[in-house]
């Protein structure tokens, strides 16, 4: 039985990032990330026997028109479609697509959209057959090995689908206890060269540490998908990966895939000296909450390899903190960045722009906190009410959206028009904020010295060229 797994192609041209709560253009981070979870699913299924293939369609350039064409050739029984918000329309058309290569074979969707709104996602499609709500690989698997023996998907748990003209939502699948139980990810499927790391212009893979975040951030949608209790790997699976992947494929430089690496201090720092312990020579980036980490454990990720973590700042006011149920402190966030940068690291920022109950004077403060820090990078996104969050639940309740076009759900755009601000202004806002950071002769400079031989040059004026599109 052949599965075809799919990362859509490119929504008009925008390269987006289909991966758990990130759901944004490659321009956010200069990179098209490696669709980890596609390739998780590909090993899962390889191990139970089926014929796969995927493609990222981002990456490899395929087109409709193209994926269209193999399709014809590979001719699948079941096809896996990996979504997010603002491509969800061009996504789910896949699904039409496959069913003109060949009638009988069933369509399957993932991602946190369809995981919140699964029964308007089976709507908005006719030729959608089913939706898996929330982690996506046992599920995956399942409705495969009912396909193969031709059972029907009533059994199923975890999924959505249509079953003549009704719409039948099975009970939920609890979340996977054991992560260590799923394979590697099958990276054979994807062109690793075409993966690359920022300013480094060398190969990266995801490795994905853990699932579940116990915190309430209202503007994060990731609940939905992986839950809020956290599941991690054990630390010796991890760097395991990390070592193989070095083997078999040659990479070095990773992103550590989480909701945030450093939730469970103890985990955290048993990875990174299990690299030390190791003698791994790698090169790792990760995210984090500000207050789950101390120098200690900085200095001890800069031993391991790290060179870069990434904070969610969010706001340079309190009270829109608080409004936000972040459960941070700016204090918090002057400490976590000093010290990083005390043990060698460099920070990138995360701010939202336009969440409820903000101003222009508590935007303005955000812009002068993000320069007071003394951050590497910052990204400025504005506030996204993404199906699946609290701050989508308010908004809709509130009457505050600005637009039923899912397409400008990402976090260059505003759909937010709330009391305060309007979602023009908070574009607009947003647009004052990366030029009074990035405008300045400081960071300019900094830039500037990252580049280091010719081949550098070229790869930074391409991110340079992405970097400013997405702005």
């Amino acid at each position: 039985m052949k599965v075809y797994l799919i990362n859509p192609p490119a929504y008009q041209g925008i390269k987006i990032v289909r991966e758990g709560r990130c759901m944004q253009r490659r321009g956010a981070w200069t990179a098209v990330w490696a669709p980890v979870s596609l390739a998780i699913i590909a090993a899962v299924l390889e191990n139970e026997g089926f014929e796969v293939k995927l493609d990222d369609c981002i990456v490899n350039e395929i087109d409709f028109p193209q994926l269209q064409q193999e399709l014809k050739r590979f001719k699948p029984d079941l096809i896996v479609i990996n979504t997010a918000t603002p491509s969800i329309v061009t996504d789910l058309k896949v699904a039409s697509l496959a069913k003109k290569a060949n009638p009988k074979c069933k369509t399957v969707v993932f991602g946190i959209h369809v995981t919140a709104l699964p029964e308007e996602s089976l709507k908005m499609e006719p030729a959608l057959d089913c939706v898996v709500r929330g982690e996506p690989e046992i599920t995956i698997k399942d409705i495969a090995l009912a396909i193969r023996k031709k059972r029907g998907l009533e059994k199923i748990k975890g999924i959505s689908f249509k079953k003549g003209k009704k719409i039948v939502h099975n009970p939920d699948r609890p979340p996977l206890e054991n992560l260590d139980k799923l394979p590697f990810p099958a990276w054979q499927h994807i062109k690793i060269n075409r993966h690359l790391m920022p300013f480094k212009n060398t190969p990266f893979l995801l490795v994905a540490t853990g699932r579940g975040c116990p915190y309430q951030c209202k503007f994060c949608a990731d609940k939905t998908f992986y839950g809020m209790r956290l599941r991690l790997r054990s630390p010796k699976s991890v760097v395991d990966e990390i070592e193989w992947v070095g083997k078999k494929f040659g990479v070095k430089d990773f992103l550590f895939w989480s909701e945030s690496f450093t939730i469970n201090h103890q985990f955290a720092q048993s990875v990174a000296q299990e690299i030390i312990r190791r003698r791994l020579k790698v090169s790792w980036v990760c995210n984090s909450r500000v207050d789950t980490v101390d120098y200690p454990l900085l200095k001890k990720f800069a031993q391991a390899g790290c060179w870069m973590i990434g904070y969610g700042i969010e706001s340079g006011e309190q009270k829109v903190l608080d409004m936000m149920e972040k459960g941070t402190t700016l204090k918090q966030a002057k400490r976590a960045v000093q010290d990083a940068h005390r043990a060698g690291l460099e920070v990138t920022g995360h701010c939202v722009i336009g969440y409820p109950g903000e101003t222009r004077k508590t935007t303005q403060q955000t812009i002068e906190f993000a320069k007071n820090l003394d951050l590497d990078f910052v990204q400025f996104y504005c506030a996204v009410p993404f199906p699946g969050s609290d701050l989508f639940d308010l908004a809709k309740k509130e009457n505050w959206i600005t637009s039923e076009d899912w397409g400008f759900f990402e976090q260059n755009f505003s759909v937010l028009t709330t009391p305060n601000l309007k979602a023009e202004e908070v574009m607009e806002l947003r647009r004052q904020a990366f030029n009074n950071f990035y405008l300045r002769p400081k960071i300019i400079w900094q830039t500037i010295k990252r580049i280091r031989s010719f081949g550098d040059l070229k790869q930074f004026f391409w991110m340079v060229k992405d970097f400013i599109t997405w702005i």
